[in-house]
């Protein structure tokens, strides 16, 4: 399927590994021109060199905390035009339970909410001033967002505002010519990320708890990830706004 992504601008924040690394990469796998921006740099650098040998330089990396206005600010002023925007970042390191310390709490709202919220809205800013092709707001969640699944719960409860979050955004900027949607993985297994740390530290808890609440059986990977990334931020799906996509290998129970 072509997915007409060819020469669009995209930005996707949060790119130095894993989900946001294999979106990046599906977007030039379509053609698209592709900003990384990241906190890490060098995982950034590392990404940036392995994906410019693949897709004729078409890859900008920035380092930046796109939960920080003054940063945001700088990374938009460096994209000449924005076509897409991919917000994967967030943080869920924190103790669980419901005594949750007050810092982890305002830490973790911010890093999953109130920072992917202050980013979208400054590039929907930038993408009504522009013209032509349509433009699309996409934010990576978790289905930690749509039940108690056993997260962090200050990460939860950010991953659940961004449903809300969709939803609004889509209704207010439709008419501009703006689709706001939700991707919501489940458990997704990559080098360096949280599952394999967890699967290094107790593999038998791990593959049982995974045998136990995923009818697949299975981690996800990165690339099932970045595959409906990208059809949902194409024209193909043109007609999918404030959507909440789950990607879970059948995990969720909910029926909302």
């Amino acid at each position: 399927m072509n997915l007409n992504l060819d020469g669009r601008q995209v930005l996707v924040a949060g790119a130095s590994q894993g989900i946001g690394a294999a979106i990046a990469e599906a977007f030039l796998f379509e053609g698209a021109k592709v900003t990384i921006s990241a906190r890490n740099q060098d995982r950034l650098n590392q990404t940036e060199q392995r994906l410019n040998a693949g897709y004729n330089d078409n890859v900008k990396a920035i380092k930046a905390d796109l939960a920080v206005g003054q940063e945001i600010d700088m990374v938009l002023n460096l994209c000449e035009t924005l076509d897409i925007l991919v917000v994967n970042y967030g943080a869920t390191d924190s103790e669980p339970g419901f005594e949750t310390p007050d810092l982890d709490w305002h830490r973790l709202i911010g890093a999953n909410l109130s920072g992917p919220a202050r980013l979208a809205k400054s590039v929907a800013k930038k993408m009504v001033k522009s013209e032509g092709i349509r433009k699309v707001i996409l934010f990576i969640g978790s289905i930690a967002g749509r039940e108690a699944v056993g997260a962090p719960i200050a990460y939860s409860v950010g991953k659940s505002g961004l449903r809300v979050l969709t939803k609004i955004m889509a209704r207010e900027l439709a008419a501009k010519g703006i689709r706001v949607n939700l991707l919501s993985p489940g458990n997704v297994i990559f080098e360096g990320g949280r599952w394999e740390k967890k699967l290094n530290l107790k593999p038998t808890k791990i593959r049982k708890l995974i045998k136990d609440t995923v009818p697949m059986n299975r981690f996800g990977t990165p690339e099932e990830i970045a595959s409906v990334a990208t059809f949902m931020c194409s024209d193909r799906a043109s007609f999918m706004t404030g959507a909440d996509v789950v990607v879970d290998g059948g995990q969720s129970v909910s029926f909302i």
